[in-house]
C-alpha cells in the first residue's frame, strides 16, 4: 500500500509544477512583450515623392482672376463696372462683377448694378447690361481647364530614373 507520508517525495510534485507555471508565465508576458515593443517591419523603402508645385498663375485663372488680355477690363460706357466670372443658364443667371474696384458681388439677371446699369442678360462668354436704353456686351475672362490642379501628379507618380 502507499501511504501518503510527510516529508515524503510525493509532496514536492505540486510545489514544483506551480513554480514551472509561474516561470512560462513569466517567459510568455516577457515573449509578448518583446513582440509588442520591437519595431514594425518596414513594408516598403521610404522614398521622398516628387511633388511637382502647382502654377499658381494658372490655378487663380480656373477660379475667374482678371487680367489676362482684354477679357473683362472694364468698359469706359460702364463706369469701372468688371466681369469677373458668369454662371449662365437658359432662363437665368447670374454675373460676378466687381464694381468701382469694390470686391466682387454676385448679380442676377435683373438687378441693379449701379445709376442707371441693370443686368439684363448672362451667356457663356460674358455680360449683357442696359444702360439707359443702351446695350452693352462684356467679355468674361477666359476660363481656365480643371488640368491645373492634377498637371504634377504623373510626374510624382512616376518612379525615378526614367
Amino acid at each position: 500500500m502507499n501511504r501518503y507520508t510527510a516529508g515524503s517525495s510525493t509532496a514536492v510534485a505540486p510545489r514544483t509544477v506551480g513554480a514551472l507555471l509561474v516561470i512560462a508565465c513569466g517567459a510568455l508576458a516577457a515573449w509578448w512583450g518583446i513582440q509588442l515593443g520591437a519595431p514594425r517591419p518596414v513594408i516598403a523603402p521610404a522614398v521622398q515623392p516628387i511633388i511637382a508645385q502647382p502654377d499658381p498663375a494658372a490655378a487663380a485663372a480656373l477660379f475667374g482672376t482678371v487680367g489676362q488680355g482684354q477679357r473683362g477690363t472694364p468698359d469706359a460706357r460702364l463706369s469701372s463696372v468688371r466681369v469677373v466670372g458668369v454662371i449662365a443658364h437658359q432662363s437665368q443667371g447670374t454675373a460676378l462683377l466687381s464694381v468701382d474696384g469694390a470686391a466682387p458681388r454676385a448679380f442676377a439677371v435683373g438687378d441693379t448694378v449701379g445709376t442707371g446699369l441693370r443686368l439684363i442678360a448672362v451667356t457663356a462668354d460674358g455680360a449683357v447690361f442696359d444702360r439707359f436704353g443702351e446695350r452693352i456686351e462684356v467679355a468674361a475672362p477666359a476660363r481656365g481647364t480643371a488640368n491645373v490642379l492634377t498637371r504634377g501628379a504623373a510626374a510624382a507618380q512616376a518612379p525615378a530614373g526614367r
